[in-house]
Parts: C-alpha cells; structure tokens; sequence
C-alpha cells in the first residue's frame, strides 16, 4: 500500500512540475512581478527566459523591441508557444537595432510556436526577422513581416552582393541532426527590401519541413526558396534542404534589382513537392534549377522536385524555368515532374524566354500542362538542353497567332509551326495546340478555370494517376471522369476532402444545431459541400457566421475563402 501511495505522490509531482502555465506580457507590465494576467511582466526576453516545458507566453497590444533569444525547448504535446494575446495587436520592432542582429533567434531548442505577431521596421545591413538554427519541431504560424530591409535607404536602389536582410530563415548546420518538422504556415511577408537575400529560406541540413499558405507580396527578390550544396552543413552529403512540401502560397510582385528571381525557387533541393501555389507578377513563376556544383562528394543536383497543379500567371521572365542554368560549371537538375500546371501569358517583358525555359535537366517528365503565351514574340518554349531523357507529352500549348506562327526553339533549333516542332523532335506527340477557353483571360485578374468545351478536359495523359492527397487549383478531386485535365483547374470536379484545416481558422461551435460562428478572418466568401463533395451553397459573407439550419443532419465540408478568392481553409462540420 505504502509503494502505491508513494507511486501515486510520483507519478502527481511529476505531472505538475511540467504542468502548462499561461504567462503574459504587457507594455505597462513590471518584470518584478509573477507574469500573470492581472500583473504581467513588461519584456518579451525576461518573459521567454521563465518559461518551462509547455508554457505559453501571452503578448499583449503595443510595441516592443526586438532581439529575442529563444533558450528553452519544449516537448511533444507540450510545445512552448509564444503569441499575441486575444488576437492582439503586437508589433516586435527593430528600430533601435544594431547590424548583424535578428528580432527573434530560435537556437539549439524544439517544439516551439510562435504564432500571430508582427516583425517589422528592422532596416540595417544583415536584418533578419525570426532566424531559426539546428532546432526541430518549429512552428511559425500566422505572423507579419514587413520592413525587414537591408538599409532605410534600399528602395529603388540597386543592391550588391553584400547588402541582404531576410524576414524568416532555417539554417541546418549540425551534421549529426537535421532540422525536422519545420512548418512555416499563414504567414505574411510584404514590402522588404531583401538584397541578394530570400524572403523565406530553407537552407541546409533541413529534412522535413512545410511552407503552406503564406502571403507573399511587394518584395525585392525571391519569396520562397530551398537551398542546397552551399555548405552551411559541414558533411556534404546532407548540405540540402529535402522531403519539402510548398503549398497554397500566394505570391506576387516580387521583382530582383539585379537578377531575374525566381517566385518560388529549388536551388539544389531534394524531394520536394510545389503544388496548389499561384505565382504572378514576380520574374520566373517557379524555377528548379542548382547553382552550386563544389559542396557535394558527387555530382551535385536538384533531384525529385515535383512541380503540380499551380497558377503561374504575368510573370516578367518565364513562367518555369528548369535545370542547371550552366551545367557542368553550375550543378543539375534531375527527376523532376512538371505536371498540370497553368502557364498563361509570361515572359511579359517580351525578353524571349517565353512560358517554359528549360537548360540542363536528366530523367524528367513535362506532361498536362497548359502552356499558353501571349507575349509579343509568342514564345512558348526555350530549351537548350541537350540530355535525351527528357521528356514532354500531353501538353495543351496556345498562342492566339496559330499554331503556324510559333516560337518553340530546342538546342538552337527554332521551330514556327507546331506540327514541324512535334516531328523535328519527337516531343509532344500526343499534345495538342488550341484555344483551352479560360472563363476570363483579361489581366490583371484572369479567371483561369476551364469553360464548357475546352480541349483541356480528359486530354491529359490516360496512364496519368494522382498523388497522394493531390488536388486541383480549389482543392478538388485531381481526376474527374477517369482522365485528367490539363492545366490546375479540374472541370466539374468536386471537393477534395483531404485538403482540411489548411490554416488557423477557428469555428464554434462544433458540432452545431445550425450557426457557426467564425474566428481568424474578418469578410470572407463560403462554400458548403456534403461529405460526397457536392456543393450546396455559395456565398459572400461579413458578420462572422455561417448558416447551417436549412442543411440535413450529416457531415459538411466548408471551404473558406478570402476577398482575393484564395482558399484559405477547409473545414469539417457536423450538424446534428
């Protein structure tokens, strides 16, 4: 009895003394007092460094400074958070900043949150917002970069090599652990002059990490990029970011200064998935390619890169550009998927690049795509790579001159006339060249779904089979009626009920006898679907609820959409 009572007296101080603490932080607070809610401290760092395994430190409104040092780690269901309080506003500042410094370092530690803040007004040479090192289990959900600049003197001016700052970046340098389960969702990074720095990056000994549903916008140079044989991990055969998933991003407006930028850039990656982003107005659309060739034992590549599903639209340069730009000088690109993406009206700056440019690349496969040009030139590809193993097929390409007044120029070879270029190169014998009939091409808002009749519909390839959890541009099922569209768009396709709480949308409550009351998003659009992926009902909504009483008792699917017709969340509802 005396061994069960003393195991008992264990087993509850054991509970306790990880027990999970809310703690709070105001501007008008005291770091002599106990951090609660009625007398909180007054700084973030002493906040930080009194936090124990589970703990959550609760900001409230107001500004504070930055250089943060996150030291204490957290554990698996029991993750130490950082956030703003009762959807405060709290604003983390670097004004007062010196170089080489960061808002918020995140070293050595795992399983930590930082949710809903805003890093920003940081202006010096090498400013970083949230910097992450060798720390595992990280979560950066729902923030807000913006001003994170390489000098108050940046805008409009021409960088060189020296001048960088970054909103958000991952360094794996530990040869011996990676940087596993990184997860950078919801985020919003806009108006940051980066140098010849990235907005988001990825960068070294990183195996497993997700980049989903971040805003992207009005920045100098690449939002999102996966880097790898740059040597910021000592052992080489892990110098790579790798096993990436980028979805749901939306980005645009992201011009370089000095070099055309990718929107979405896999610079020596591997076995990484891009899908379901739309990328327009910055200068490639999405670019694979590897650009160090000495930081590996072997021959250094970009290798396993699946490109699905994606609008790339307007964008100054290319819409994909694919391979080692100068292989064997620069490293390759291999094993690469490029299917059932929209590609419409790029290389605007008319710089002949056209949709789809294409250098050093082995073993890969362009297929179900939608390749439209509507630049001057009419260019539809460039490529000059050379490697036979290679392959295009079941492509659905459009220029409005006709298929006899084309640009598709492969290792120098410039063919004019489509059926010329099918049987000079024995690419693309089962594709085919017409109008795909967009709902509504005009720019700078194109509706780039199908229409009734396009020759987009069932004209992928037959053998063609969806990925895991592979959905169309809205989230639908990938294959309607037994062969796959080309391009993002499914026609008449249904929800994909795989694709569920994509980002931090609260609804209550839930179950529910008929309204739902939403948190996380001010005006929004809607759409109901029943657990068989029909839709019910489609509307505009600003008073934070949604209907359910005139709905069957069951399980629904709401798709939640913001003004810019983004999806940002699907959810699942039982009405009882």
């Amino acid at each position: 009895m005396k061994n069960t009572i003393s195991t008992i007296l264990i087993l509850i101080i054991s509970v306790c003394s990880f027990a999970q603490t809310n703690y709070y932080v105001a501007t008008t607070g005291n770091n002599s007092d106990n951090g609660s809610i009625s007398t909180p401290w007054k700084t973030i760092q002493y906040g930080v460094s009194q936090l124990n395994i589970g703990d959550t430190l609760n900001i409230m409104a107001g500004t504070y400074i930055g250089k943060i040092d996150l030291t204490i780690s957290g554990t698996s269901g029991q993750e130490i958070t950082i956030r703003n309080y009762n959807n405060d506003i709290v604003t983390i500042s670097g004004t007062t900043l010196s170089d080489y410094e960061y808002l918020l370092k995140i070293e050595n530690v795992d399983y930590v949150n930082i949710k809903g803040l805003k890093f920003q007004d940081y202006q010096k040479l090498d400013a970083i917002g949230i910097l992450v090192i060798n720390s595992s289990n990280i979560s950066i959900l729902n923030n807000e970069f913006s001003n994170i600049d390489y000098s108050s003197t940046a805008v409009g001016q021409t960088p060189n090599s020296s001048q960088n700052s970054q909103p958000i970046i991952a360094f794996g340098r530990d040869p011996l652990n990676s940087i596993n389960n990184l997860v950078i969702n919801g985020n919003i990074i806009h108006d940051c002059e980066t140098g010849w720095s990235e907005c988001l990056s990825i960068n070294g000994n990183i195996d497993g990490f997700e980049v989903k549903n971040n805003h992207i916008y009005n920045n100098t140079n690449i939002p999102i990029v996966a880097i790898g044989h740059e040597g910021e991990c000592s052992d080489p055969t892990l110098d790579q970011a790798r096993n990436g998933l980028i979805k749901n991003n939306n980005i645009h407006d992201n011009p370089s200064a000095y070099a055309a930028a990718g929107g979405i850039y896999i610079d020596g990656g591997k076995s990484i998935t891009i899908e379901n982003n739309t990328s327009y107005n910055n200068d490639y659309g999405i670019e694979v390619g590897c650009e160090n060739n000495g930081n590996a034992p072997n021959d250094p590549s970009a290798s396993n890169i699946t490109v699905r599903n994606n609008l790339i639209y307007n964008n100054k340069v290319s819409g994909i550009a694919l391979g080692g730009y100068n292989y064997p000088t620069s490293g390759k690109v291999e094993t690469t998927t490029i299917t059932n993406n929209t590609l419409f009206n790029n290389d605007t700056d008319n710089s002949y690049n056209g949709e789809l440019l294409i250098s050093y690349v082995e073993n890969s496969i362009i297929e179900n795509n939608i390749i439209y040009a509507n630049n001057t030139d009419k260019v539809l590809i460039i490529s000059g790579n050379a490697n036979p193993t290679l392959s295009l097929n079941y492509n659905l390409f459009y220029t409005s001159s006709g298929s006899n007044d084309i640009v598709i120029e492969i290792n120098g070879v410039e063919y004019n006339e489509f059926s010329t270029y099918q049987t000079g190169t024995s690419q693309d014998v089962n594709s085919n060249f017409s109008n795909p009939l967009f709902i509504n091409e005009t720019i700078p808002n194109p509706d780039l779904h199908l229409n009734t009749g396009s020759p987009a519909i069932n004209s992928g390839n037959p053998s063609f089979v969806a990925g895991t959890s592979e959905v169309d541009m809205d989230g639908e099922i990938r294959i309607h009626n037994s062969i796959v569209d080309c391009g993002a768009d499914e026609y008449g396709s249904v929800l994909g009920i795989n694709d569920v709480n994509e980002i931090n949308v609260t609804i209550y409550p839930n179950p529910t006898t008929g309204m739902i009351y939403i948190e996380g998003i001010l005006d929004f659009n809607y759409k109901i679907y029943s657990i068989s992926g029909q839709l019910l009902e489609s509307k505009k909504n600003n008073q934070k609820l949604i209907d359910l009483t005139n709905q069957k008792i069951g399980i629904y699917f709401i798709k939640i959409y913001n003004n810019n017709k983004e999806n940002i969340s699907t959810i699942k509802v039982i009405k009882k």
